[in-house]
């Protein structure tokens, strides 16, 4: 019975990704309003995870709220480049406390704080908004957007599988076992190491016009802020009790589980490209 209950985790995990991948990478290719509603549905489907993470909790964060101005502070990024984004933020702030002065919950410091930083958190995903766009402000072909995205993708994943492999099959040493026990540092380094040689091959396939140092540079930054990331929703987790932030992906969890490396590499990543690479 257990045999057969693996198979069919497994059989619905190959499906979801049959269909889901192509059609991911799909969109990023095709950018404009098509990925934007795809970053929208990650983010407002992460976001309602993570205030699920803090239910669990006894907590009670503005779900509502946060979900709308984790679409307008998108919205602006996309359509301002977040001209914006200071003044967003301060409205929520302010219509934060005034929810919390209305809705008459226990805890209402935690929720206020709890609301706003999952908006923060779960808003660093719409980096790869500005990653996408980014060509169109400095004069290259769009479509160098859509392979920049796609090769940090396709890197973090190469990471994370080479670091599970490895890690079953050769760790010994734990990386942070109140966090993830799971987790190694013979697994951790080795998923660093085949990153870092995925994304010079990639680098050749995608984006030829990349130096080698910066291919470097960027496969070093996704490797280590990737498992960084995937360690903090770990944490997230485990405070509150649960394995997956969700059951929404059949086999896979939630989408937060899905996207939890991205939300701090896409960020980094796209500080990298313009203090570094498109600097001069």
């Amino acid at each position: 019975m257990g045999r057969l209950m693996q198979l069919h985790e497994l059989g619905k995990r190959v499906a979801v990704s049959v269909v889901g991948i192509p059609a991911f990478l799909g969109l990023i290719l095709i950018g404009k309003i098509p990925f934007l509603i795809l970053v929208d549905a990650i983010l407002v489907m992460s976001l309602w995870e993570f205030y699920g993470l803090a239910e669990k909790k006894g907590f009670f964060p503005s779900k509502l709220l946060g979900i709308i101005s984790v679409l307008i502070m998108s919205w602006d990024l996309y359509f301002n480049q977040g001209r914006w984004l200071g003044g967003i933020l301060l409205f929520v702030i302010f219509f934060i406390f005034i929810v919390e002065l209305f809705k008459g919950m226990a805890h209402a410091m935690a929720n206020s704080a709890i609301t706003l930083l999952g908006l923060l958190y779960i808003s660093l995903f719409s980096s790869f908004l500005m990653i996408r766009e980014l060509p169109l402000r400095i004069g290259m072909p769009y479509r160098f957007g859509g392979w920049m995205v796609l090769f940090i993708f396709v890197t973090i994943w190469i990471c994370d599988t080479a670091a599970y492999l490895l890690g079953s099959r050769f760790g010994k040493h734990p990386l942070f076992r109140r966090v993830s026990p799971k987790k190694t540092w013979e697994g951790a380094v080795g998923g660093f190491v085949i990153g870092i040689g995925a994304a010079i091959g990639l680098r050749y396939l995608f984006l030829p016009s990349l130096s080698i140092l910066n291919t470097i540079g960027i496969g070093i930054i996704v490797c280590i802020v990737g498992q960084i990331s995937d360690l903090v929703e770990s944490l997230y987790k485990r405070d509150s009790g649960l394995k997956d932030s969700s059951n929404i992906i059949p086999g896979h969890g939630g989408i937060l589980d899905r996207f939890d490396s991205p939300l701090l590499v896409g960020p980094a990543v796209y500080l990298y490209l313009i203090l570094r690479v498109f600097s001069t």
